[in-house]
C-alpha cells in the first residue's frame, strides 16, 4: 500500500500551499500576503475535507466483515478508502449515491484501511490503491474488483453469481 496513496490529499494540500507561498514570494509578495493566502487556501482545503471525507468505518471487527460478506445470502459491496486519500474524497458522492441505489438488494461494507478491522481486510483481500472495490456474490465469492464504483454490469455479476 504506498503511502503517496494513502495520504494524498495531506500531500497535495502541502504541496499546494508550498507552492502558493513561493508563487506569491516570487512576484514580489510581501511576507503577510504569502502567509494571509496560505492560510486561506489552507482554510479552503480544511472546510472541503470536512466536507468531503468518507467518514467511519461500517466494520467494528473482521469477523462481522467476514460473516456479512460470507454468509448473509446477499451479495455484498466492500469500499477500502482512506480518509486522507484524494481520490476516495472525490468518489464519495459517487458512493454515497450507490449505496442508497443498492440498500434492499446489497450489503454495502466501507472500511477504513487505518483501523483494526481495516488492516486485517487488507491483508485478506490484498489490494495497492485506494478507492479499492470489490463485489462478492451471495456465497461470498468475488465476482468484480476494480478503483471505482461498481456499475450496473457489476452489479448484475453478484445478481446473478
Amino acid at each position: 500500500m504506498s503511502v503517496l496513496n494513502q495520504y494524498s490529499f495531506v500531500i497535495i494540500g502541502l504541496i499546494a500551499l508550498t507552492l502558493s507561498v513561493v508563487v506569491l514570494r516570487r512576484y514580489t509578495a510581501s511576507w503577510p500576503v504569502s502567509l494571509g493566502a496560505a492560510l486561506t487556501l489552507a482554510a479552503l482545503l480544511l472546510t472541503g475535507y470536512f466536507l468531503l471525507r468518507p467518514g467511519a468505518s461500517d466494520a467494528q471487527n473482521a469477523g462481522d466483515a467476514f460473516a456479512l460478506i460470507e454468509s448473509s445470502g446477499k451479495p455484498t459491496v466492500l469500499e477500502f478508502f482512506s480518509n486522507f486519500c484524494a481520490g476516495c474524497l472525490a468518489v464519495r458522492p459517487v458512493v454515497d449515491r450507490l449505496a442508497a441505489e443498492i440498500a434492499d438488494e446489497f450489503n454495502m461494507l466501507r472500511v477504513d484501511i487505518h483501523t483494526e478491522p481495516g488492516l486485517t481486510l487488507r491483508a485478506r483481500y490484498r489490494f495497492s490503491y485506494t478507492p479499492e472495490f470489490i463485489v462478492f456474490d451471495r456465497t461470498g465469492r468475488e465476482v468484480w474488483r476494480a478503483h471505482v464504483p461498481p456499475d450496473k454490469s457489476a452489479l448484475n455479476l453478484a445478481r446473478t453469481g
